[in-house]
Parts: structure tokens; sequence; C-alpha cells
């Protein structure tokens, strides 16, 4: 077993896609349709990661935080947008992640690797209780223990540290050059795992180029189909070839 391969995931907009839930908040609050959903995705996040900075740091709160990062989004776009409505719209988006799912690809992929008994393991950065919340309401405990989940928050590091990563090295008694992280961001997870040695699988949803000067993931899935199909010949075909 030396040679097994060990699956660590991140949970948003990797086990599950974050952006239906986003924007129909977005739009619910917003009144109308927005002009280019993915370029308030795309904003949405980096505001969202500047504003997790201030609310780990403990200089704001989280729900300040949360508010901070669609007014900020919606100035950034030029779009009027009150305090009523950032207020709405994190109500209604609370409200939307209580709904959330796994979608039956990425059932069908969690259901294969544990029936092979792939080592699988949840890396996640975020308040404690609320990613632990989401961890449930998505299902994963089905496939993950709560043991198999780390939160940013709950170990006083976040990801893109390499210290996180090394902390779920011990836990799981993982391998550096035998693990696979698997997520959505670059810097977070795919830059932070690259720095500790780890193998990289970026979900990239929404087709964004690697910038220059970056070092690239081993592999790029663009839709959880090709995400599966990538794991099963990494976990199922390299793995009897040592």
């Amino acid at each position: 077993m030396n040679n097994a391969r060990f699956l660590v995931f991140d949970i948003d907009d990797t086990l599950y896609s974050q952006m239906e839930p986003l924007l129909t908040a977005c739009e619910f609050s917003l009144g109308r349709k927005l002009p280019d959903p993915e370029l308030f995705y795309r904003i949405f996040g980096k505001r969202s990661a500047e504003m997790f900075l201030f609310s780990e740091s403990g200089q704001i709160s989280i729900h300040e935080s949360r508010i901070y990062r669609i007014e900020n989004t919606m100035k950034d776009l030029g779009i009027p947008f009150t305090r009523e409505q950032a207020e709405l719209f994190q109500k209604r988006y609370k409200e939307n992640q209580s709904h959330l799912h796994v979608s039956g690809v990425m059932t069908q992929l969690l259901d294969e690797c544990e029936a092979a008994g792939v080592k699988m393991g949840v890396i996640t950065n975020g308040p404690f209780s609320h990613q632990v919340q989401k961890f449930h309401t998505l299902g994963l405990d089905k496939w993950f223990t709560e043991d198999q989940l780390i939160v940013s928050a709950g170990v006083g590091v976040a990801k893109p540290d390499v210290q996180i990563f090394r902390m779920a090295e011990e836990k799981w008694g993982m391998k550096p050059e035998n693990t696979f992280m698997i997520g959505d961001s670059l810097e977070n997870d795919i830059a932070g795992a690259k720095n500790a040695g780890w193998k990289t699988i970026w979900m990239n949803h929404h087709r964004y180029t690697v910038p220059e000067g970056m070092e690239k993931p081993d592999y790029i899935a663009y839709t959880e189909e090709e995400l599966r199909k990538l794991i099963v010949q990494i976990c199922f075909t390299t793995k009897k070839d040592g």
C-alpha cells in the first residue's frame, strides 16, 4: 500500500457547484439578471478571499465580512447596491446553502473511490461551524467522517499555508508524492499543495487560464465527468502500475 493514492478534496466549487446558489441570491437581491455572471463570480471570489483574511484575523466579524464582499463586488462591477440589498443577498445565500447537494457525477465518483478503498480527506477554508454544517448538508458524511475533515478555522491555519497540508499528512498518514489535492482555487488549493510537494488536480469549471509565472497544476478537469475519469485513471490504473 506504499504507493496507494490519497485524494484530498476542497469543498466549495469542487465537491459542489457554488455558482448557482450564489447567482440566484444575487439576482434575487438585485431584482434582475446579471449582465455577466462569470465576471461577477470571478470578482466575488477575489473579494471573498480578501474578506476571509480580515475575518480570520479578527479585524471584522464574519457577518460584516460577508456584507463587505458583496458590496465591494457590486462596486467593482459598477452596479448600484445598497446595504439593505447586501443584507437581503446574504440572507438568501444562506438559505440557498441549506439546500446544497452533491451532483450525480460526484456521487458516482465518491462511491467508486469508497468501493475501491481509496483513501480520502477534505481540507476547506472557512469558519469552523459553517463549514462543518455545509459538510453535513451536502451529505459528505456518507463518504467522510469528521475526522477526515480539516477546517482552517478549526486548526488555526488556512490554505495556501503549507502548514495545513503538513497537518493533513500527519493526521491521515499520507506521503506527499502520492497525495492529490483537488480544488478550484489556483492559489489556495493548487499552489499551496504544490509547495507542500503534493500532486494537484485543478477543478476548473470556469475555464480560467493559469497566470504567467504561476506553476501549472499537474492535471486540469473542466467538468465533473472529466474529473471522475481522471481520478479513475489515476487511482485505478496507475496504482496497479506502482
